[in-house]
């Protein structure tokens, strides 16, 4: 535990001669910082009820796509396979958006949020894809088919099996499919090839084998939920998507915090600080998917709630997102991440509690040498920052979709030390203590350091 009553006296012959210097006076007294760093253990929900979701959404079948190796030399494969299905199952939310026949159906505002949500997965696919070329042990392993080379006066590609190109042409659709192409041109400007979606492809880039990547027959063979028999309601098929759509993102969440746990181990920190701020993108595109729950109607929904017996049982302290395993295991590994801030500062953990993680950061930050550490803590206190304002913002979607009292597991008039799981995550304390602590200092030692007051 860091002792955050302590004095400076940390040596500053290696800072240059104008830098701010890291002691204080004895006349000073340092502020008092009284942190509880306990954090609440998380759990995801009763095996039955995982059990449940998993079959709705028809995740094994969903796993086994994503799991697929086809492609041994691609090192991204793991990564943007799941993310293109998920673009793709997005396609088709699109269709069934456009297709809804209810006339109380709010379809402008539907779409325009559905367009919104697809063209930032096309944002965090074309940063993803630009690192991998950036990077020299990875560059050109994607496998892409230079189309140029059969037809030299083609420029435009189209997947086959992709509803993005059909929907291209539907009446009902053309336009936003359109402007949904567009984007993609733009995004993938910066990387040697691009998706392959039909997009113009004016710099006639080689494209991405798309169809054997993402394999949008087998995605779309798993469009029907197992209750579409029983459960005549329009909401079914937008809840099963929205979901869909999320696990598929938080899968490869997961893929991208393993590979950023293995470039801290080699020590390459600037790539680890780009795979990290990905995963605070994809943490702030999961609040975006959780936010079409907004679009369903009431009545529908809450209707539909019942027909699938979704609902929370008294003293169940697990929230409702809690049935996904794989968002409590991708909360634990984001959360983990303040287990490399030793490794990356090169200090040992003091066993009697002592400042020398919060010293090595302070030092870290006035220094400027090493920056790329800085680049990588920076990152990684940002995807903390996203997640609690991701299960802050589902909670109160949740209120607002369900109502209060169903958003808090039926629990009415409990303290907030007895509050459930979800919101306790978001009041927990810091997990970096320590570069909350340095950061704190160091704003005082120059609060106090009289040469550098410019008023």
């Amino acid at each position: 535990m860091v002792d955050l009553h302590w004095k400076s006296k940390m040596p500053s012959s290696d800072m240059p001669s104008k830098t701010l210097k890291l002691s204080l006076s004895d006349n000073k007294s340092l502020p008092s910082l009284q942190l509880p760093f306990r954090t609440t253990d998380i759990s995801h929900a009763a095996p039955s009820v995982c059990a449940t979701y998993d079959y709705y959404l028809r995740l094994p079948q969903l796993r086994k796509l994503w799991n697929s190796s086809d492609f041994p030399n691609w090192n991204n494969e793991p990564i943007l396979k799941p993310i293109l299905q998920a673009l793709e199952i997005t396609f088709r939310f699109l269709s069934i958006v456009l297709s809804d026949p209810r006339p109380y159906s709010n379809h402008r505002e539907w779409t325009r949020r559905i367009e919104s949500l697809i063209t930032h997965q096309i944002e965090i696919i074309a940063i993803l894809c630009e690192d991998e070329e950036q990077n020299s042990d990875t560059r050109g392993t994607a496998p892409t088919a230079d189309l140029s080379r059969n037809n030299s006066s083609e420029s435009r590609s189209y997947s086959e099996a992709s509803l993005l190109p059909r929907l291209a042409t539907w009446y009902k659709s053309k336009d936003v499919a359109q402007r949904i192409l567009l984007s993609v041109e733009c995004q993938m400007r910066r990387c040697s090839y691009t998706l392959g979606l039909g997009e113009p492809n004016l710099a006639g880039k080689p494209s991405l084998l798309y169809d054997l990547v993402c394999k949008p027959n087998e995605i779309h063979a798993l469009k029907t939920t197992p209750y579409d028999e029983r459960v005549e309601n329009h909401e079914n098929h937008a809840l099963h998507a929205t979901h869909q759509i999320a696990e598929s993102w938080i899968h490869a969440s997961r893929k991208v915090l393993e590979r950023i746990a293995d470039a801290v181990l080699s020590r390459t920190f600037e790539k680890a600080a780009e795979d990290c701020y990905a995963v605070e993108r994809i943490w702030k595109l999961l609040a975006e998917v959780e936010d079409l729950h907004l679009m369903m109607d009431p009545d529908d929904f809450l209707r539909l709630k019942n027909q699938l017996s979704v609902k929370s049982s008294g003293g169940e302290t697990a929230s409702f997102c809690f049935r996904s395993k794989e968002l409590v295991e991708l909360t634990k590994m984001c959360r983990d991440l303040r287990h490399k801030v030793p490794e990356i500062l090169e200090v040992e953990v003091d066993p009697k509690g002592g400042p020398r993680i919060q010293e090595a950061a302070m030092k870290l930050y006035v220094s400027k040498s090493a920056f790329e550490k800085v680049h990588l803590l920076q990152a990684m206190q940002a995807i903390e920052a996203a997640m609690k304002r991701f299960f802050y913002a589902y909670k109160q979607v949740l209120a607002v979709v369900m109502g209060s009292s169903e958003a808090n597991g039926n629990r009415v008039g409990l303290s907030c030390d007895s509050a459930d799981s979800l919101t306790q995550i978001f009041l927990e304390p810091t997990y970096f203590p320590s570069l909350d602590a340095a950061k704190t200092f160091l704003g005082y030692l120059w609060d106090n350091n009289d040469n550098n007051k410019w008023i």
